[in-house]
C-alpha cells in the first residue's frame, strides 16, 4: 500500500468528520510517515493490545496534535507496521536511561538519598506553601534592604518585587533606586504580564529565607499597566515624571496607557464626581484630608475647591477655617499628604463604592 491523497473520512476531534491521511489500495510497501504518524500508530497498537499511556505528562499543545494526527491516519499496511514497530524497538534498544518528567517526582525520587533538611527546602521552593501575609511581612522590611535586593536582582524580578509590595513600601524603595534602576524597574512591569504563581512565590521564598521569615504569595491580578500606575501614584510628581519621560524612551505605547492609568491630586477635579465626595470625607481622617487639602492649595487650589463646593457649606466653612491655622507643607510632606487623598479615592474605587471617569483623549487633527 502507498500513500495516496488524503481520501476516506472517519470521525476527528470534537465529533466531527476527519479527512484520513491514507487509503487502502492492497499494496504491501512500506508508507513513509513522518514522527507524529509514527507515534499515532504506536498509541494504536498499545491501545489495541489493551495497555495505557500516560499521554497527560505532555503539553496540551502535544495531546491536541497527536489527538488530530492520530484521528486522521486512515488504513496503513502490516509492513509499514512492522516498520514502525522495528524503528520503536530499536529505540527503546539504544535508550539508556529515563529520569521523571518534573521536578517533584525527581525530589519523590531522590527521598533517602539527600538530607531531609535539603529535600524539604527544595520541595518548598519548588512549591512554597506561605502563609498569606507574605508580602506585608516583606514590607515590614527596611526600605535600604529592600532597594540593595532590588538592585542587585535582574530588573524583572525588581519589576515583581515592586508589584507585589504595598505602594507605599513600592514609593519608598523607588526613592533610594538609582534613577536608572527605577527606570528598568519600571519598564521591566511590562514584560511580567506571563509570570505565574510559582514564580512569584520562589522571589518571595529567596526574600524571606534571607531574612529569616516567611511569607506567602499569589500571581498578578492587575494587568501591568496597572501595576506600574499603582506604583507611580505612589511616588512624588519629580520622580513620577522622570519615570514617565524615560518610559517614552523605552516604550512609547507601554507609557501612554500608564499615563492615561495614573491617578493623581489633580486628577481629582475631572475623574471624581461631584456627588463621590461625601464618601471621601467619611473614609479619611479629618487631621487626613485637611492635610491633604492644605498641600493642594499652593498648586492644586481648583481640587481644593471642587472638593469642598460639593460638600455641605457648614461642613465647607468649618473645613475652611481649619485649614487656615495650618502651616502650608511642602516638599515630602506635601506629597505623602495628598498621596493619602488619592489612595483613599483609590481604595474606594477598588471597593466599588464609586466608580472614575474615563477622560477620552482628544483626536489631534
Amino acid at each position: 500500500m502507498v500513500a495516496q491523497p488524503r481520501g476516506g473520512a472517519g470521525f476527528g476531534i470534537g465529533g466531527k468528520i476527519a479527512t484520513t491521511a491514507f487509503a487502502f489500495d492492497g499494496s504491501d510497501t512500506p508508507i513513509k510517515l513522518n514522527g507524529a504518524q509514527k507515534a499515532a500508530v504506536i498509541v494504536q497498537m498499545i491501545l489495541h493490545s489493551g495497555g495505557a499511556i500516560p499521554l497527560s505528562v505532555m503539553s496540551e499543545a502535544t495531546q491536541v496534535h497527536l489527538a488530530r494526527v492520530y484521528a486522521s491516519m486512515g488504513p496503513i499496511n502490516k509492513a509499514t507496521v512492522a516498520k514502525v514497530l522495528t524503528e520503536f524497538a530499536a529505540h527503546l534498544d539504544a535508550h539508556g536511561l529515563s529520569f521523571p518528567v518534573d521536578t517533584s517526582a525527581a525530589l519523590d525520587a531522590l527521598e533517602g538519598n539527600l538530607s531531609d533538611s535539603l529535600l524539604e527546602r527544595m520541595r518548598q521552593i519548588h512549591s512554597p506553601t506561605l502563609p498569606k501575609n507574605t508580602w506585608e511581612l516583606i514590607a515590614d522590611l527596611p526600605p535600604e534592604e529592600l532597594a540593595q535586593r532590588v538592585a542587585a536582582e535582574s530588573p524583572r524580578v525588581g519589576a515583581i518585587i515592586l508589584s507585589k509590595l504595598p505602594a507605599s513600601a513600592s514609593s519608598d524603595v523607588m526613592e533610594i533606586l538609582e534613577i536608572e534602576t527605577a527606570n528598568a524597574v519600571t519598564f521591566a512591569i511590562s514584560e511580567t504580564s506571563a509570570v505565574t504563581t510559582d514564580t512569584v512565590d520562589i522571589v518571595a521564598q529567596t526574600i524571606l529565607d534571607s531574612d529569616g521569615a516567611n511569607s506567602d504569595g499569589g500571581a498578578f491580578t492587575a494587568k501591568p499597566v496597572a501595576r506600574a500606575a499603582s506604583l507611580l501614584n505612589a511616588a512624588g510628581s519629580a520622580q513620577r515624571d522622570a519615570v514617565l519621560d524615560a518610559l517614552d524612551a523605552l516604550d512609547t505605547v507601554f507609557a501612554a496607557q500608564v499615563r492615561k492609568a495614573i491617578f493623581t491630586f489633580a486628577d481629582i477635579l475631572t475623574r471624581l464626581k461631584p456627588t463621590d465626595i461625601p464618601a471621601i470625607i467619611r473614609v479619611l481622617p479629618g487631621e487626613e484630608l485637611n492635610a491633604a487639602l492644605k498641600a493642594g492649595m499652593a498648586e492644586h487650589s481648583a481640587v481644593v475647591e471642587f472638593i469642598l463646593e460639593n460638600l455641605s457649606k457648614r461642613m465647607a466653612d468649618a473645613i475652611r477655617e481649619e485649614l487656615e491655622e495650618l502651616p502650608t507643607p511642602t516638599g515630602k510632606i506635601a506629597e505623602t499628604a495628598m498621596g493619602k487623598l488619592t489612595a483613599a479615592i483609590r481604595q474606594l474605587e477598588e471597593s466599588g463604592d464609586i466608580m472614575l471617569l474615563v477622560v477620552e483623549e482628544e483626536d489631534a487633527t
